[in-house]
């Protein structure tokens, strides 16, 4: 009978360490759901910053040599 239940215990022990086992597996899963797509996003951002600069760069070069222009014709 005694060793009936060390076996029910250890069965019992296994089962909750396999589930423990499980839910970690579930929450590194997510985790790492979460960070790409927050590393997607940060991409995203920074191209859309990227492409802003680029096209303020490109008006204020064009402004810039505009003054230029119109200083050297008078």
């Amino acid at each position: 009978m005694d060793e009936q239940r060390r076996e029910e215990y250890l069965a019992r022990k296994e089962e909750d360490r396999l589930q423990r086992q499980d839910r970690w597996r579930l929450t590194a899963g997510v985790a790492d759901f979460v960070a790409v797509m927050g590393g997607v996003a940060a991409c995203l951002i920074l191209v859309l910053l990227i492409v802003s600069l680029l096209n303020w760069l490109r008006q204020d070069a064009a402004s810039t040599f505009a003054v230029f222009i119109d200083m050297f014709r008078q």
